[in-house]
């Protein structure tokens, strides 16, 4: 075993450190138990729809993404043959990312970012925190995510969060914003693509700021998963170190691991560790740090340097020998891998609880999103491969990943009109 392998086995930072079967049961048995009701990290939240059909003549909805980085929003026109169009806004920064905001005024940053829209007949909120839904199509915030410095946003009513403040800023709001997530928003913005005559059912990924997954129960129920929160699988201690400098220590394990919204950061302890370790330049954080220019290490950075070890972006920049670029191209490439393994894991365990790929003639249809899953160098491949040793080969499912256009909007449109009641 050469060092960088001794390196990363050590800290945990690749796949091999991994039992994929092992950690399968594990996250089979916390879904199981926290459906049963009984307390674990993870968030297993049901949703009802209901069995509204899509109506004859186009009606339009204003759909709003609230995700772990920016806020997305447009008009959008569908009818019973699907979306028909899609208007959309300027996207806008989330409120509250890197900086304390009071309650209030984050809904109200909400509100004037989306301006007219609140005034549309149908409002659709898609929110990427783990939201309880209530009968009248809201939601109530259970859980913190993604960094937001929001006191008091858990417990809060979303939608009707945005109605005081729309009311508060002089707007007009829609009397009804229904409120969904956005992993359940993937799965339906999919199955309006696809058709459901040749699926066994619908699954959505999402592998951006951060990362969770959705099915639909035998019993008929849709359950949004909040898996980033997962706290099953074995840390290593840089993971360990990463999650005390959070505002949330203790929270959110895998997400931290794996996701976008993280990946900057953890890289950055990560080459710190192995400069401190001997394993490249005694001096390279230093020069990552002139590169870098005031910013911080970024999920883009690291796939730049990934594609390119020797002119993609800062951390090539802060190479000065082929033993560096090895070395990190090594890490990066082993981190993917340990990112795909695991979400191999939480993928795989919404098929088997769906009961869904089972046979070859009826796969199942994985709408897949999110700005890591298609940005990430080398994921999507990593990713598939351990689909198919373990999911396939292993399991013997059958299933397809999909990238459905604005399939966040069209699911998002789609909850709001057939929620109405």
């Amino acid at each position: 075993m050469n060092a960088i392998d001794e390196f990363l086995l050590n800290h945990r930072l690749c796949a091999d450190a991994y039992d994929w079967e092992e950690e399968l049961a594990r996250f089979l048995e916390e879904m199981d138990s926290v459906r049963r009701g009984r307390p674990g990290s993870l968030k297993m939240i049901p949703m009802a729809l209901g069995t509204r059909p899509l109506p004859d003549a186009p009606v339009t909805v204003a759909a709003i993404d609230i995700g772990g980085t920016n806020v997305r929003a447009a008009l959008v026109t569908l009818d019973r043959r699907g979306v028909l169009s899609i208007d959309r806004r300027p996207a806008f920064r989330t409120p509250g990312i890197g900086r304390r905001m009071r309650l209030d005024d984050f809904y109200r940053a909400l509100a004037s970012g989306i301006g007219d829209l609140l005034a549309a007949d149908r409002v659709s909120v898609c929110f990427s925190l783990a939201a309880a839904p209530l009968e009248d199509g809201d939601a109530v915030v259970t859980a913190g995510a993604k960094q937001l410095d929001v006191p008091g946003l858990v417990g809060s009513r979303v939608g009707a969060g945005l109605r005081d403040a729309a009311g508060a800023l002089g707007l007009a709001c829609a009397p009804r914003v229904t409120v969904v997530n956005d992993t359940l928003a993937a799965a339906l913005g999919g199955r309006l693509d696809a058709g459901e005559d040749r699926y066994s059912g619908f699954v959505g990924f999402i592998y951006g700021t951060g990362t969770n997954t959705a099915y639909r129960e035998p019993s008929g129920a849709l359950i949004n998963v909040e898996s980033g929160a997962y706290c099953g699988f074995p840390t290593g201690d840089i993971d360990d170190r990463y999650d005390r400098g959070h505002i949330d220590p203790g929270c959110d394990r895998f997400e931290k691991m794996v996701s976008g919204g993280y990946q900057g950061g953890l890289m950055t302890l990560v080459l710190e560790t192995a400069e401190a370790e001997g394993l490249i330049s005694p001096d390279f954080h230093e020069r990552l740090s002139d590169a870098l220019n005031g910013t911080d290490l970024a999920s883009p950075d690291i796939s730049a340097f990934s594609n390119d070890p020797m002119n993609g972006g800062p951390i090539a920049a802060a190479c000065t020998s082929d033993v560096d670029r090895r070395a990190i191209a090594a890490i990066c490439d082993a981190m993917t891998g340990r990112s795909a393994l695991l979400c191999s894991v939480t993928v795989t365990a919404a098929l088997l609880r769906a009961e869904i790929g089972t046979s070859a003639v009826a796969p199942a249809f994985i709408t897949a999103e999110g700005s890591t899953f298609l940005k990430q160098a080398g994921f999507r491949q990593r990713l598939e491969a351990c689909m198919s040793e373990y999911a396939a080969r292993r399991r013997g499912l059958h299933y397809a990943f999909h990238i459905v256009p604005d399939a966040v909007m069209k699911g998002t449109a789609i909850a709001a009109y057939v929620r109405e009641t």
